[in-house]
């Protein structure tokens, strides 16, 4: 995992595109399939050790949170204890890793001003943050797999990428993708009886009218019917890929001695977008495909 991981925070940090708190929760977030969008807003004010006011270390605050995105209260009273328990192992194996949580100690230079800025960078001190960030995040995601909270990097992986190479977590039908939760939201702030003032609005303006149409999709987007081709089944039914890399022993459609074959079940458009992502997959590796993907729109 490291060379990967190095490579993402790299790609992340490195660039400037997300500082250390961001990058943290950002690869935690997609080591589990999430969106990370809102969590990187939220985790933007962590960053040079608190936003510049001598604080903790941007990469421990992002773990800490990328932590509690998996182990933490989800309801009010819900028990707090396995993510203490997580956060006080990943603090004292940071602290016997590196002596300290302190941004400053740790950079060696004081982010609060400007000299201590122009030393970061003209000693290029983010490859030490580079490092940290690292670490940070397969310590974190060591511990949610060495207690339960996610399976272990190839299964996770396979949960979310689908053998024909599609993104399962992007899909419309997807249980706990984005499309299903903001369904639910969206249905939940409408409330059950919109349809009444849906029917008084449309005479003020007719689009109201097909609202009846439009609360049926969403109740079909918020339903999440699919946990994935590994798990329940795809949406798409007649697609044989699920059953066939299973006979054959492979994860992934690639792999197989026998790909390209005529046994997919899709056709002729969709067999071809199944031919060229596993050809893409063979080329860059499973993980590198999945997180292009997680940067591309499902539906262009």
């Amino acid at each position: 995992m490291s060379d990967f991981v190095s490579k993402r925070v790299t790609e992340f940090f490195g660039s400037g595109r997300l500082y250390c708190a961001e990058t943290v929760v950002s690869i935690m977030a997609e080591a589990g399939g999430r969106d990370s969008s809102d969590i990187v807003r939220m985790a933007t004010g962590f960053c040079s050790g608190g936003a510049r006011t001598d604080g903790q270390c941007g990469a421990v605050s992002g773990a800490i949170m990328g932590l509690g995105l998996y182990a933490g209260r989800r309801t009010v009273g819900e028990d707090y204890e396995p993510v203490y328990v997580l956060v006080q192992e990943f603090m004292e194996r940071f602290d016997k890793q590196y002596e300290s949580l302190s941004c400053t100690k740790l950079c060696g230079c004081n982010l609060a001003s400007d000299a201590g800025r122009m030393q970061f960078k003209q000693k290029r001190v983010v490859e030490t943050c580079i490092e940290i960030a690292v670490f940070a995040i397969e310590t974190a995601l060591g511990l949610l797999q060495e207690h339960g909270f996610l399976p272990d990097e190839n299964e996770s992986l396979k949960s979310r990428l689908a053998p024909c190479g599609l993104l399962c977590g992007k899909c419309l039908a997807y249980e706990s993708g984005p499309i299903q939760l903001l369904s639910v939201g969206l249905a939940a702030t409408l409330g059950d009886s919109f349809g009444v003032y849906a029917e008084r609005f449309r005479h003020a303006n007719p689009v109201f009218a097909q609202y009846p149409a439009f609360r049926e999709m969403l109740d079909f987007f918020s339903r999440g019917s699919c946990t994935g081709c590994r798990g329940s089944g795809g949406l798409f039914r007649e697609c044989a890929v699920s059953t066939c890399v299973v006979e054959h022993g492979v994860d992934y459609c690639y792999q197989c001695e026998y790909f390209p074959c005529g046994k997919h079940g899709m056709p002729e458009a969709l067999a071809a977008v199944w031919k060229s992502r596993n050809e893409a997959m063979r080329e860059l590796g499973p993980e590198e495909w999945c997180h292009q993907c997680q940067e591309q729109l499902r539906y262009p």
